[in-house]
């Protein structure tokens, strides 16, 4: 049997379903204003969850009385999730903190963590995991490195020139198979040109590191933004 009201004003409990729900009182030690749903319930279009898949079920509203909001769930407050959080599109966040965070792609403009490293299947014993951790510098720098036979120009990436600073270009030089007393003869036009005593055949390993240029520098000091 249904009932059909215009308006239903509740000044003390409103319980609905067959639950007794201590946490919010029951009898004389019922919290005035408080409501008990058994659910699910579901809120917005009626169209918006085609199962009862969840206590709780929130879609799009559907009210035409409304301004027809941008989003279907807005809470105010410190929120707290006891299990997990499943997203299955995008999450858009100001701040990210965890203990232990497994996150397929992280988008932003800043990661901050008290130390980074990588988790994969060990390439060559099943059954384990390979974990490495990333280095740790007062930049945000990258690199390129290489070998050299017979040559005595090393080419940078071309997206270099956009997004190093060549003031910062740094080349360390590993001779192979003899003393070359190669030396870093000039930086220029993103190449770096070496020269070798006597003009000897340069052989050699290279690894140059270099500062990004399309983002601020790193601040390594600075207060507790905590207190």
């Amino acid at each position: 049997m249904a009932f059909a009201f215009d308006d239903i004003v509740a000044g003390g409990q409103l319980m609905i379903g067959a639950g007794k729900p201590i946490s919010i009182g029951l009898g004389p030690k019922k919290i005035r204003g408080s409501a008990y749903i058994e659910g699910p319930l579901l809120v917005g279009s009626a169209k918006s969850h085609p199962t009862d898949r969840a206590a709780l079920l929130v879609g799009k509203l559907a009210n035409s009385d409304s301004s027809k909001p941008q989003y279907s769930l807005w809470v105010v407050g410190d929120t707290k999730l006891d299990t997990n959080l499943f997203v299955t599109s995008l999450t858009k966040t100001k701040r990210l903190e965890s203990s232990t965070a497994r996150i397929d792609i992280i988008r932003g403009n800043s990661l901050r963590y008290a130390s980074k490293s990588f988790l994969i299947d060990h390439p060559l014993k099943k059954g384990m995991k390979l974990e490495y951790g990333c280095l740790e510098g007062p930049e945000h720098s990258v690199y390129c490195r290489g070998k050299l036979l017979n040559k005595n120009v090393i080419s940078l990436p071309d997206v270099w020139v956009g997004l190093v600073d060549e003031s910062t270009i740094t080349v360390s030089i590993t001779p192979v198979e003899s003393h070359q007393d190669i030396i870093v003869k000039r930086i220029s036009e993103n190449k770096i040109y070496l020269q070798s005593n006597g003009g000897i055949p340069i052989h050699c390993f290279y690894h140059v590191f270099a500062t990004r240029k399309d983002i601020p520098k790193l601040i390594t000091e600075y207060p507790d933004e905590e207190n």
